[in-house]
C-alpha cells in the first residue's frame, strides 16, 4: 500500500504538460460552476451582496452628485458676495472674508474616506488661519454616523466574507467525505483544480464590483472634465487594480485554508477568526497605536495655545523703529503727511507675524498628521485590509493628506488675499481726514480659489500601500501552494 502511495505521488508530481493543465483548469471550472448554480445559498449570498453594493452605489453617487451640486453653487454665491460688497476699507474688506469649498474627485463615490467628519468650507479672513466647517456628519443621524454603507466598504469587508461562506469547503468538503484520495488518483493536476476554484470564487466577489463601476462612470460622465483627465485615469486604473489584488488575496486564502482544514467547521472557524482580525481588529488597532504614537491635541486646547500667542503683539519698539525710518524716507513728522498708508503697512505686519504663529502651531500639527499616516501604514505589512484601505482613500483624495493638501492651499490663498489687499490700503493714504475706500476693481483683482489635489507621488504610494498589498498576495499564494503540496501528497490526512 505504502509502495503504491509512493507510485501515485510521483506520478502526480511530474511537470504536468499545458494542454493537460488547461483541460484540468475548464473541466474544474465548469464543474464547480454546475454546482454552484445548483445551490440555492449561492444564489442568496449573491443576491444580497449585489443588493447592498447596487445601494451602497447608487447612495454614494447620488450623494456626491448633490454635494458637487451644493459646493458648485455656494461657491458662486461667494463669489458674487465678494465682488458686490460695495465700496470699503481694504482691510474692512479683508474682514468680510469669503469661504472656499473642497472639491471632491469622482472617486470619492466609491471611498468617502474621512469627508464626512471633516468639514466641507473654509472661512478666509484677516488675522485668522480657521478650520473647515460644516461637517456633513453633524447632520446625519446616529445610525448613519456608526455604519455608513459605501462601495469600499463592500469590497474592503463585505466582500471577504461572502468569499469565505461560498469558499470554505471548496477542499474540506472533499476531504470531509473521504473524496480526496479519488481526486489524486485521477491525476488532475490539484493546482489547476484549485487555480480554477479560485478564479470562480473571485468572479463570483468581482460582481459586487460591478454596481459601483456603473455609478462611478455614471458620476463621471454627469461631471465631464471636472478632474485633470491623465490623473483621473492614473488613480482610476491603481483603484481597480488595488481591489483585484485585495480580493485575489482572499481567493488564495480561502483556497490555503480549506485545503489546510480537516473539517468543514474548523475551516470556517480559521477563515472566519482571520476575517475578524484582518478586516475589523487590525484595522481598529492601527489607528488606535497610531494615534498614540502621535498623539494630536484637543482643538480646544490647539485653539487656546493659537489664540494665546496671537495676543502677544508684534515686537513694539520694531514697528516704532520701522516708522520712524518711514518718517525719516519722506521727510516728514507725522504718519498722517505720509505718502503711504501707515495703517496698510502695519497690517502687512500684522499678518506676516500671525503667519509665523500659524507656521509655528499647524506645522506640527499636519506633521503629527502625517506620523499617524505612516504609523498605520506599518500595519499594512499585517493585514491586507489595512493596505487597501490606505490606498483606496489616498487614491480617492479622501484621506489625511488630501486634507492637508486642501487646507494649505486655502491657508496660502488666504495669506495671498490679504497680502494683496492690505498692499492696496499701504499705497492709498487717508485723504483730508476720509478714510480710503476701495471698490469691485480691487475686489475683482484678487484670484478666484482654484484648487487641484496634488499628483500622486508613485514612491510614496509603492512603498506604503502597494508593496505591502503585493506582499499579501505573495504570502497567500504561498500559503496555497503549500496546502496544495501537503494535500497532494496526503500528508494532512
Amino acid at each position: 500500500m505504502q509502495a503504491n502511495s509512493n507510485a501515485i505521488t510521483s506520478t502526480v508530481s511530474r511537470p504536468v504538460p499545458d494542454a493537460v493543465w488547461r483541460h484540468a483548469f475548464v473541466g474544474a471550472w465548469q464543474a464547480d460552476w454546475r454546482e454552484r448554480r445548483r445551490d440555492w445559498r449561492v444564489g442568496l449570498v449573491l443576491a444580497l451582496g449585489l443588493a447592498l453594493a447596487a445601494c451602497a452605489a447608487l447612495l454614494a453617487s447620488l450623494d456626491l452628485d448633490r454635494t458637487r451640486a451644493a459646493r458648485a453653487v455656494a461657491a458662486d454665491a461667494e463669489a458674487q458676495r465678494w465682488v458686490h460688497q460695495g465700496s470699503k476699507n481694504p482691510h474692512s474688506a479683508a474682514h468680510y472674508g469669503v469661504y472656499v469649498f473642497k472639491p471632491l474627485p469622482t472617486l470619492a463615490a466609491l471611498d468617502p474616506g474621512i469627508e464626512h467628519y471633516v468639514g466641507t468650507s473654509v472661512w478666509l479672513e484677516a488675522h485668522r488661519q480657521n478650520d473647515m466647517v460644516y461637517r456633513p456628519a453633524a447632520d446625519g443621524a446616529g445610525a448613519d454616523r456608526q455604519f455608513r454603507l459605501s462601495p469600499a466598504l463592500m469590497l474592503q469587508v463585505l466582500a471577504p466574507a461572502a468569499m469565505i461562506f461560498l469558499g470554505f469547503g471548496m477542499f474540506a468538503a472533499e476531504r470531509e467525505r473521504g473524496m480526496l484520495p479519488a481526486l489524486r488518483l485521477n491525476g488532475a493536476p490539484l493546482r489547476a483544480i484549485a487555480t480554477a476554484r479560485g478564479a470562480l470564487l473571485l468572479c463570483l466577489a468581482l460582481t459586487m464590483s460591478l454596481p459601483a463601476i456603473v455609478a462611478i462612470a455614471a458620476v463621471k460622465w454627469h461631471a465631464g472634465g471636472a478632474e485633470p483627465v491623465a490623473d483621473a485615469a492614473m488613480r482610476g486604473v491603481l483603484f481597480a487594480a488595488g481591489y483585484l489584488v485585495y480580493l485575489t488575496t482572499w481567493a488564495a486564502l480561502v483556497t490555503a485554508v480549506s485545503a489546510f482544514a480537516r473539517t468543514l467547521r474548523a475551516s470556517l472557524a480559521l477563515l472566519v477568526t482571520l476575517w475578524i482580525v484582518a478586516t475589523l481588529v487590525l484595522p481598529r488597532v492601527a489607528v488606535e497605536l497610531a494615534q498614540s504614537a502621535a498623539p494630536l491635541p484637543s482643538m480646544q486646547a490647539f485653539r487656546q495655545a493659537v489664540d494665546e500667542e496671537l495676543g502677544m503683539p508684534d515686537d513694539p519698539a520694531e514697528a516704532e523703529r520701522h516708522q520712524q525710518q518711514l518718517l525719516s524716507q519722506y521727510g516728514v513728522d507725522d504718519v498722517a503727511d505720509l505718502p503711504v498708508n501707515w495703517a496698510g503697512i502695519s497690517q502687512l505686519r500684522s499678518e506676516a507675524h500671525g503667519n509665523e504663529v500659524f507656521d509655528r502651531h499647524y506645522g506640527p500639527l499636519f506633521a503629527a498628521m502625517a506620523a499617524q499616516d505612516r504609523a498605520v501604514a506599518l500595519a499594512s505589512w499585517l493585514s491586507p485590509a489595512v493596505a487597501i484601505g490606505g490606498l483606496s482613500s489616498r487614491l480617492a483624495a479622501s484621506d489625511n493628506a488630501s486634507h492637508t493638501e486642501f487646507m494649505q492651499a486655502a491657508e496660502a490663498h488666504r495669506r495671498l488675499m490679504q497680502d494683496l489687499l492690505n498692499s492696496d490700503l499701504a499705497r492709498n493714504p487717508d485723504r483730508d481726514g476720509v478714510k480710503y475706500e476701495a471698490g469691485e476693481a480691487l475686489w475683482r483683482s484678487i484670484p478666484p480659489f482654484r484648487f487641484t489635489y496634488v499628483a500622486l507621488d508613485m514612491g510614496e504610494l509603492l512603498a506604503r500601500w502597494l508593496l505591502p498589498l503585493l506582499a499579501g498576495l505573495a504570502a497567500s499564494l504561498g500559503l496555497a501552494v503549500v496546502a496544495l503540496r501537503r494535500l497532494r501528497t496526503g500528508s494532512v490526512e
